[in-house]
């Protein structure tokens, strides 16, 4: 895991939390259901399409989904029925080429920004077609970018794009925060992420040789562990929260708290018998590594210990509208599993309604809202296959 000490200097925010006080809880919850208007994958019988890695979602204002694959290096362009309408690049070094696009974003001009490696590659309009597909210019973002990252880019109100990155320090957790950029690619600041009771490292690793190593998968936080989930708003704060609690902070550039949104949702207890089996689970993960769990960097003390949670994180990701709504999903209740659930909350922080996607839409890369439609990514637990689900959802 590289330092990238050098790269970027982040801004080192700790949250000590202090509970609010408890926001009253909605005298009726408002619940309605998303219309899936398309599957787009290998199993669509009408727009069947090979997808290798998604690794990233975006929209434009027309409702066309556009989808980065790390696999076949490559943007599709999706019709809100599925129906392919156009790709934009391929693999290769050259003007409008990929290796490993990402974070696909469409300002309000309706230009494509794609991160690839330390890149940030810009698309135009066509006249004829008025998608995206005119390669413009590249800018150079930060050496030794996270070229794997499934975190999305933002564009703000301002027109600044916001580059994530991350990095490890000696303090054994991950650190991140966004590099931001005007259009023309000029570094402006870093926009930071804080670090909560919750924060973990992002990966583990073991040590090979006196100046190497290797990642380890799958122990370095136990499961149903609340993660912080985090996004920059179209106003260029940032919205995060430690998930442990029904509450999300908003921040600015200088880490300063604006304001608390928070939702009276009880906690749900993760049933003994689903505990039990990841806790067994788990052990058999830690069994199998050639070193003792205490040889290995990144590895929670929860994990070190096998203590489980007893309760489910309250939320796993979070989604913002160009209109500075809010998007929250939550950990589905067991009732509801295999669904999603989502709790929407106007630009002042005032929660207005849930809700329910009747598939289970993916953490990474994170779903996706821009007028009324909704793209996520749907993952088949039996061959595993990534399709994009685009949906439609009334106001």
């Amino acid at each position: 895991m590289s330092t990238m000490c050098t790269v970027v200097i982040l801004h080192i925010l700790t949250v000590a939390l202090v509970p609010a006080p408890a926001p009253p809880t909605p005298d009726a919850v408002d619940t309605t259901y998303a219309t899936i208007r398309a599957i787009a994958g290998e199993s669509s019988p009408r727009y069947p399409l090979l997808i290798g890695e998604i690794s990233g979602l975006a929209l434009d204002d027309a409702g066309h989904v556009f989808v980065s694959d790390f696999q076949e290096p490559r943007i599709l362009v999706l019709a809100l029925d599925g129906q392919l309408l156009a790709t934009i690049g391929r693999k290769g070094r050259g003007p409008g080429e990929f290796t490993a696009p990402t974070g696909p974003v469409v300002d309000a001009h309706g230009r494509l920004f794609v991160r690839n490696m330390e890149q940030v590659v810009r698309f135009l309009p066509d006249p004829k077609s008025g998608l995206p597909t005119q390669f413009d210019q590249a800018f150079t973002g930060p050496a030794m970018a996270p070229w794997r990252s499934k975190l999305g880019s933002v564009i703000d109100q301002m027109g600044r794009f916001h580059f994530p990155l991350q990095v490890g320090l000696r303090d054994g957790l991950t650190h991140y925060a966004y590099r931001r950029y005007d259009p023309a690619g000029r570094v402006l600041d870093s926009l930071p992420v804080p670090i909560y009771p919750t924060t973990r490292a992002t990966f583990a690793g073991v040590r090979t040789g006196p100046g190497g190593g290797r990642m380890v998968f799958g122990v370095n936080v136990v499961p149903f562990h609340p993660m912080p989930t985090w996004i920059p708003t179209p106003a260029g704060t940032l919205l995060s929260g430690a998930a442990n609690t029904y509450e999300l902070m908003e921040t600015s550039v200088r880490g300063e708290r604006l304001r608390t949104i928070s939702l009276a949702q009880p906690p749900i207890r993760i049933p003994e018998r689903e505990r039990a089996e990841s806790a067994e689970a788990l052990k058999r993960r830690i069994d199998s590594l050639p070193v003792p769990i205490s040889e290995v960097s990144g590895a929670s003390e929860e994990v070190k210990a096998g203590k489980l949670p007893s309760t489910y994180p309250m939320y796993v990701a979070l989604a913002a509208t160009p209109a500075g709504e809010i998007w929250v999903q939550r950990w589905p209740p067991p009732e509801l599993r295999g669904r999603t659930v989502l709790d929407v909350f106007a630009p002042t922080g005032v929660y207005q309604r849930t809700v329910i996607i009747s598939k289970a839409c993916a953490v990474a890369p994170a779903l996706i809202v821009r007028n009324g439609i909704l793209a996520c990514v749907v993952i088949d637990q039996e061959s595993g296959a990534e399709s994009v689900l685009i949906a439609s959802v009334s106001r």
